[in-house]
């Protein structure tokens, strides 16, 4: 069992417009996963406890918060977070969380919009498939 506790945001409340959350997708052009907005909408930019991810490659790295919706801070805003990463990034790839380094845990929306993959996105590796979905690369996470 994973429990959400305090993580980009001082004093977090829950996002309860859901025109915040409607703004992101349009700005990002997608339909964030069902599973994922019942977590994210009522823990906006929390941590997971347990955090750490076993990657396919042998290494590991842990959660460090997932993504908000709030306007502040600007850097683990939902739609800001994306900005710095579109050169590098390939197109369908959404940030929805970053580790402990900064890299982004993603969606990837390029196989199948409707049901999006889970990736880890680093600099040293590129795309890291992770999971089928948000439920899944949850279950994965432990100490």
């Amino acid at each position: 069992m994973v429990d959400w506790v305090d993580g980009a945001l001082t004093n977090p409340q829950p996002a309860t417009a859901a025109a915040a959350v409607k703004q992101a997708q349009d700005a990002l052009r997608v339909d964030l996963p069902p599973d994922f907005l019942s977590v994210a909408t009522i823990h906006q930019g929390a941590s997971p406890v347990p955090a750490v991810v076993d990657l396919p490659n042998g290494f590991s790295t842990s959660v460090g918060h997932l993504l908000h919706f709030a306007d502040a801070p600007f850097v683990s805003n939902f739609v800001a977070a994306g900005y710095p990463l579109r050169d590098v990034l390939e197109k369908g790839f959404i940030p929805f969380a970053l580790d402990v380094g900064g890299d982004p845990f993603c969606f990837n929306y390029r196989d199948d919009y409707d049901h999006p993959t889970v990736i880890f996105w680093s600099v040293d590796w590129g795309a890291v498939p992770l999971a089928a979905d948000f439920g899944s690369f949850v279950a994965m996470l432990h100490d």
